[in-house]
């Protein structure tokens, strides 16, 4: 090789040298840069020669910048991004949730149960005060107004976490589109390697991404020789070869919400976890079990009350009357959509003088059975309308309309083991299916002496009201043998609950992630020790280096003057 390849051979590890600093400089420099994965220079041995017997060494070859990073520890690190920030959200939903329906200050449902009961416990010992008639109104007014306000709040906050699903939507397509992007300027840089040490910049900034966009969505990721990066959730593929799929958010009528489908095969998106999964969780799990259950036990209520109070009668008779609820006349029970199916049965259909005094009772039948001859709503109209003094007619959307024909008789309703008045809406103190609707009647609302107390006629005894104390308490077979307040109170026990394992959850997974980031920090991290010695290292490489040079150069001095 001689003096000139020596010389060669110690300018390649000058060269070398000097880019190491320029790596460590780099490094130090960015030490508090938020995001910086620390670089490292890659150096290998130059391709050796045959000189005679002998393999010579050519020296040092710089073969590139890379960024330190555990491939393996990186992907742990994101998947539990995904958990942590998933389980984060959940936590806020819990959150949410407690506020709404705890009766922290006294308020809330459980209170709003015991005022209604406590009104009519209150009335049982004063039935004909005008006063304590109208307060069981306002109390079962409150009542209904409070469920139907928890609804619309709880509503409201599962429309917010709907919300959620569509910006996690149009995040992972934010992301997708700036790391496609970075996939290539990478590549561009690079020209093909992975080695190239002017993308690392690029490649700080693609990392990041993916972490935020793993907090969003489960994904696995991989680097290709190209420089490229894929990205995929659960199976499919976002970003692979060059090619990125979008995402959208649809309603999805079996979710009751939206759902995030993958654009060009309108497949949805395998979300596990995350700000997207959580908002899915959020959405149907935690608001969506809740609004279910408060949904079920307005209709318990309803269901109740109304199956005692319209077998009652109050201090008067019904001149005319339009039941709450529409039907499908034609048809037999079971398919006329009332709230609830009526039983195999009859109901009481009275006629009364305008002092109360029973004229007449006529038992009108309610057959449900199953078979070709059941009972219609129009079969039923037409069995009361054949009653002596009375008019009944069907209105256009299927309510039952009674008119008394008489200004010197009035109508009542009595014992009733079909159900059927209370499923019409006919003689009843609440209106509505749901928490969405539950009212008081306005029947009765507009006249008091239309509150059912008495079973036996009007004035006659107070076993209907007697019937509605502590309704609220009986346990009732539509809700597992559960009261209405026992419900209530499950769904607070069971929210605390959840809550308390969701907050152990979301400590955990928070405590596993950072100690993943700080196992990750501990290697992409740039040590100002560590750095100072690579430093000093460098500067005594090239200092060697450059000694050679000038030996080899005096040498060849020598040579020359002879």
């Amino acid at each position: 090789m001689g003096l000139f390849g020596t010389i060669q051979q110690s300018k390649g590890a000058l060269d070398a040298a000097q880019i190491g600093l320029q790596v460590v400089g780099n490094n130090i420099a960015n030490a508090n840069t938020e995001g910086y994965i620390r670089q490292r220079l890659e150096q290998t041995p130059a391709v050796a020669y045959r000189q005679g017997n002998l393999i010579q060494g050519h020296g040092v070859r710089a073969t590139g910048v890379v960024q330190v990073i555990d491939q393996q520890l990186a992907e742990r690190m994101f998947n539990a991004k995904t958990a942590a920030a998933g389980a984060d959200s959940l936590s806020s939903a819990y959150g949410q949730l407690e506020t709404l329906i705890t009766d922290l200050d006294g308020g809330g449902l459980n209170e709003q149960f015991s005022l209604f009961n406590n009104a009519l416990h209150d009335l049982s010992t004063q039935p004909n005060d005008a006063a304590t008639r109208e307060f069981v109104i306002i109390q079962g007014e409150a009542l209904a107004t409070s469920m139907k306000q928890i609804r619309t709040r709880a509503g409201e906050l599962q429309d917010g976490w709907n919300a959620e699903v569509d910006d996690a939507a149009t995040q992972i397509n934010r992301l997708t589109e700036r790391i496609a992007q970075l996939n290539v300027e990478i590549a561009t840089i690079e020209g093909g390697g992975t080695l190239g040490s002017d993308a690392t910049g690029l490649r700080d900034q693609r990392y990041r991404d993916l972490e935020e966009l793993a907090s969003y969505v489960n994904i696995n990721f991989q680097e290709q020789a190209s420089g490229n990066v894929s990205v995929f959730v659960g199976g499919d593929y976002l970003i692979a070869d060059g090619n990125r799929r979008e995402v959208y958010s649809a309603y999805d009528e079996d979710a009751g919400g939206l759902e995030v489908r993958i654009v060009d095969t309108d497949a949805p998106l395998k979300a596990k976890g995350g700000k997207l999964g959580a908002a899915i969780e959020a959405r149907s799990g935690v608001f969506g079990d809740y609004v279910e259950n408060l949904d079920h036990m307005a209709a318990a209520l309803i269901r109740g009350v109304n199956s005692v109070h319209s077998q009652g009668q109050g201090r008067t008779g019904f001149s005319s009357l339009v039941s709450s609820n529409t039907s499908e006349p034609g048809v037999p029970l079971s398919a006329a959509e009332l709230p609830f199916e009526p039983n195999n049965g009859s109901f009481d259909f009275n006629i009364v003088d305008t002092s109360g005094e029973l004229i007449s009772t006529t038992r009108i039948n309610v057959r449900n059975l199953g078979t070709i001859d059941d009972s219609t709503i129009s079969s039923i109209v037409a069995d009361i309308n054949a009653v002596e003094g009375v008019t009944a007619s069907i209105s256009g959307d299927g309510r039952v309309r009674i008119d008394s024909d008489s200004a010197t008789s009035k109508f009542t309703f009595g014992e009733d083991t079909s159900g059927f008045l209370a499923a019409a809406g006919m003689n009843t103190f609440f209106t509505g299916t749901s928490a969405v609707d539950i009212a008081v009647n306005s029947v009765v609302k507009d006249d008091i002496d239309l509150l059912a107390i008495s079973e036996g006629g009007i004035n006659a005894d107070t076993n209907t009201l007697y019937n509605l104390l502590d309704i609220v308490d009986e346990p009732l077979e539509e809700l597992g043998n559960r009261s209405i307040r026992g419900m209530h109170e499950q769904a607070i026990s069971t929210l605390g609950r959840e809550i308390s394992v969701q907050k152990s959850a979301t400590d955990g997974l928070n405590d596993l992630y950072a100690s993943l980031q700080s196992q990750h920090l501990a290697i992409t991290g740039v040590n100002i020790d560590e750095e100072s010695i690579k430093m000093i290292s460098y500067q005594r490489a090239f200092q060697a280096s450059s000694r050679v040079i000038s030996t080899a150069a005096e040498m060849l001095d020598i040579l020359l003057a002879i």
